[in-house]
């Protein structure tokens, strides 16, 4: 009896730090994207991305913490912490991609299925008024345009390799997928962490998120010079 007790607890434990672990990567995600793509890239209108993007990933964040399930096994923990990046580490698998384009990939994923998952219901929940509901929609469309802006040379340059296009259609899959199971966890309306917290998780990674879009910014002049 006192060693299954103790096995619960060291299951639970582990859980605990793989949910932690979890919603760290996910909060990284935009951060790393940013910085990657801007970096490689540049961007013709930053400040057109600053306004866009903190819209962006604050809902993302704010979906991402509020909304991830806590599992009860660390088997389904580890699987639910695979699984974007599963889908983005099979696409750059095809195509031999740099070591951010981890992150770019991931964000792409994860980013569009929470985007998506929030316009759908916006779209078909009676909740809450129609003007708010309106107001989903348009943040949502113009995180999605913002993101893929930002992503457009990547994803451009990306489809030219010998397995681009196969690996653009895994990323596409792969937030086809997350946003279906967002979508049903969003729709229940089930918090699964309290609001307490939120609010310094959101703040610390949109403050990481910025500083990506400086840091980004600042180093594609210094090297590029354009």
């Amino acid at each position: 009896m006192l060693e299954v007790g103790k096995r619960w607890r060291t299951d639970e434990a582990l859980t605990r730090v793989l949910d932690y672990a979890h919603l760290i990567y996910l909060g990284l995600l935009p951060a790393a994207a940013t910085f990657s793509l801007l970096y490689a890239y540049g961007h013709p209108a930053v400040f057109l991305l600053f306004l866009a993007g903190t819209a962006a990933v604050g809902v993302y964040l704010a979906a991402t913490y509020v909304y991830t399930p806590r599992l009860r096994s660390p088997l389904l923990a580890l699987l639910v912490l695979l699984d974007g990046p599963a889908w983005a580490a099979l696409s750059l698998f095809l195509k031999d991609g740099r070591p951010l384009a981890f992150a770019v990939e991931g964000f792409l994923v994860d980013g569009t299925a929470v985007w998506i998952s929030v316009l759908v219901l916006a779209l078909r929940s009676d909740l809450p008024t129609r003007g708010q509901r309106r107001g989903s929609v348009v943040i949502m469309l113009v995180a999605l345009a913002a993101t893929w802006w930002l992503a457009w040379p990547y994803c451009r340059e990306a489809a030219r390799d010998a397995w681009g296009v196969v690996s653009l259609l895994l990323l596409a899959l792969g937030a086809v997928q997350g946003a279906l199971t967002r979508y049903r966890l969003y729709e229940r309306q089930q918090a699964t962490r309290g609001d307490e917290a939120s609010a310094p998780y959101i703040v610390v990674f949109i403050f990481a998120w910025l500083a990506a879009l400086v840091a980004g910014n600042v180093l594609h002049h210094a090297t590029y010079g354009d």
